[in-house]
This record gives structure tokens, sequence and C-alpha cells, in this order.
């Protein structure tokens, strides 16, 4: 009997175990060469969960906020389909509330995959700012994937935003939209990558929200941005005045962009660079951004603008521009950071770019060998008609993008191979 006893004992162990073991969230580890790395825990949140649940599939947790007091260094948390518009502010200041404040480093936030959550922010108080998403100071290694967050209000704010990043962050596959706040917002000393998203109808509805409510924001270190999209935002497309670090634009398009429903808005496709009429606060060093294979679409002011920058603003490389109201490049310059008297920009250097409708560029004092093998630079500026070009259909620039998150292909404004501009290699889609 003692043996059977003990056997019996030892079953139901091997059970409680197993049974225990599905309620946690699941772990993950990786063996190579005999040797198990250090495991990694998947977690989940659903708009149906509970923060009281164990945050597993079956049981998963409500919000992202309970998931990462749980989650470390290499973990995953996985969103699942629906709509999430119930929220507790995480974090409050002088000037904002932070509904999500993100404090720990190295954590995925994903959809799970085959599904595209929703975030909700319509209900949040705005007696201060709103930041829907918050990275904070010196957080590092975040990364989101795979969602969309809509309905971040302003009220009599001079801004909100959907994602403001003050340390490290990347995005993919995302989109903020549909609100009245900054899609993506890097500021401080924030930097990161952004790849395969987008940012768009997001208006600011005041006088004061429309001049800053931008699709994409770097404002603090290093950004990269790659294959993004914006389009109807109130301010600009894309916009990096004030970064400490260099930004690139690489194969990103920005249209549409004529303020907000009274027309208030700076509306530009690319702001690069500047510092507005500041001579203090500027980097001793000053940073020369990147702009290459990018497509500025009827924009109310500017496609692309050097933005009084004290200095080179850019790199311009393989970008088309159509249809700008002001012009389609702008090379703007100031003297100096000490001098902030406005000049005709000299140091920037354009090669293999098309403009089309109207200006093809102003404020241009740059050196010839510095603005070569462009459409309006080739045997004294080429005569570019719509037969030069496969389709000038705009309706295709905001058509979804394909399964992995890539652009859709398009062929508004390739040239035809019987073009000149087909023969120079120029524009955006000259690597396609």
């Amino acid at each position: 009997m003692r043996k059977f006893g003990s056997l019996f004992m030892i079953c139901c162990m091997l059970v409680a175990m197993f049974m225990t073991s599905s309620v946690y969230a699941t772990k993950n580890t990786l063996d190579v060469e005999g040797e198990t790395a250090t495991s990694t825990t998947s977690y989940y949140v659903s708009p149906t969960g509970s923060d009281k649940n164990a945050g597993t599939k079956s049981e998963p947790f409500k919000s992202l906020m309970q998931a990462q007091s749980v989650a470390s260094s290499g973990d995953r948390v996985y969103i699942r389909e629906g709509v999430y518009d119930d929220f507790d502010i995480a974090k409050t200041d002088s000037n904002y509330n932070y509904v999500n404040a993100f404090n720990k480093n190295g954590i995925t936030y994903e959809a799970y995959p085959g599904e595209r959550p929703a975030f909700n922010f319509k209900n949040v108080p705005t007696n201060l700012r709103v930041a829907a998403f918050f990275v904070g100071d010196n957080v590092t290694g975040i990364t989101f994937k795979g969602f969309d967050v809509i309905g971040v209000k302003v009220g009599d704010q001079a801004q909100s935003e959907a994602f403001n990043i003050r340390g490290q962050a990347d995005f993919v596959n995302m989109a903020a939209h549909d609100n009245e706040a900054i899609g993506f917002y890097y500021t401080g000393n924030g930097s990161g990558t952004v790849l395969n998203s987008d940012s768009y109808n997001n208006i600011g509805p005041t006088q004061i929200s429309a001049g800053n409510t931008d699709g994409f924001g770097a404002h603090g270190g290093a950004v990269t941005f790659i294959n993004s999209r914006a389009w109807n935002n109130s301010d600009d497309g894309f916009d990096s005045i004030s970064s400490k670090g260099p930004v690139t634009y690489d194969h990103c398009w920005s249209f549409d962009h004529q303020g907000n429903q009274n027309g208030i808005g700076n509306k530009n496709g690319f702001k690069v660079g500047g510092y507005a009429y500041r001579i203090t606060g500027i980097p001793d060093s000053l940073p020369v951004h990147t702009v290459k294979y990018s497509l500025a679409v009827n924009n109310g002011a500017n496609g692309f603008y050097a933005n009084h920058q004290p200095g080179q603003s850019a790199t311009w490389t393989n970008n088309t521009a159509y249809n700008n109201s002001r012009a389609n490049f702008d090379m703007l310059e100031r003297v100096s950071p000490t001098d902030i008297t406005n000049i005709p920009g000299y140091r920037e250097v354009l090669h293999n770019n098309i403009a089309f409708m109207g200006r093809a560029i102003i404020n241009d004092n740059n050196l010839p060998e510095n603005v070569s093998n462009n459409s309006w630079t080739i045997n004294g500026g080429l005569e570019i008609t719509a037969e030069d070009f496969v389709s000038l259909d705009t309706a295709q620039l905001s058509a979804p993008r394909k399964p992995d998150g890539s652009l859709p292909d398009v062929t508004f404004m390739l040239p035809v191979t019987s073009s000149t501009l087909y023969k120079y290699d120029l524009g955006y889609l000259a690597d396609k």
C-alpha cells in the first residue's frame, strides 16, 4: 500500500505541475549546442481581459501597463484584436496625461499574428496634453508593432501626441490616424527607427494646435524613417526642426497637407532641419540630414524644405516633388547659428531629383556641382509633360500596404522608358 500510495502522490504532483504551467504566461527558451539561453516570456493582453488574470493566451491581461509590470527585457507582449478604449492614466505631470507610460527596457509590444488591434483614446480628458504612449528618458529597446492609434484629443492645449518618445523606441507597421494629435513625436534625446508606418488624418482643430500637428516629428536624437507615409495632417508631414541628431528619410511619402478645416498649418511635405530664430540651444556640431528616394505631392507650402538651417540642412538625392504650392524644393538657409538672417541656401547638395508642376526650386544659391543631374538642371532644364510618366493618379499613394507592411506598388510619376527622366535615373522610383 505504501508503494502504491507513493506512486499515486507522484502522479498527482506531475499533473499539478502541468496544470500550473498552463496558467502562467508562456516561457520560451533557446537551446544552442546543448546550452540553454536566458528564457523570455510572452504575455497577452485583450480588450476583454482582466488585469487580475495571469497574462496567458487563455487568460490575458486587459492593459499594457499590467503587462509591463510583470515583463522583463527580452519579453514580448502580444496584443489581441479588438478596440482598447478603457484606460487608467498611468502618470501625470504639470503638462501631460501620460496614458501608457513605458519605463522598462527591451520589451516588444506586438499585435498577435494575423490581427490588427486599435487603441482609441477619445475619452481621455484634455485638462492637460495627452500622450497616449510615452517612452521615458533613458528607456531603451522598446518596439511597437502592428497596431493603430486613433482618437487622441487636444482640447485647448497646444498639442497632444499619439506617441511621445524621449528614450529609444522603434516602430514597425504602425499607424496613427484620425487624431487631434501628432502621430509620432521624438523629443528630448528620443531616437529610433520608424519602418513601414503611416500617420494620416491627424488634424489640430484649433488655431494653436493646427500648426503643431505633424504626421512625424523628429526633434530629438538620431531618427530614421523608412518606407513611411504621411498625408492629410494639419501641419507638416515630416518635421525635424530642432533635432540634435541626424535624421534620415528613406523611401518616404508625404502628400496632401493643406492645414486644418480653416486652412491653418505649415503644410510642408518634408521640413528638414532648422532651429527657428534661436541662437542658443543649438548643437555645437549641426546634424546634416539625409532625404533620399522620397516623394512630396500636393502640399500647401513646400515639398522639400531646408527650413532656415544655419548650415547644410541635408543631402537630397533621388526625390520627386509634384505640385507643391510654394515650391517643390525650397533651400532657404540662415547665415549661421549666431546670425538669424535668412539667405538662399548655398550649402545644400541635390542630385537626381524630379520637380514637376509648380516652381522647381527656390532659394537656391548652391554650387552647380552640388546641384546636378536634376530635372531642372539637365541641359538647362528638361521640358517635362504628363506623357513622361506612367501615371499621375495620386489616389495610388494611399493604397493599402502589402501584407508584409511594405509600401504598395505604384506607377505614380514613374518615368516611361522613352522619357529622358528614365535615361538619367531620376526620382523616387529610380531604384525599382
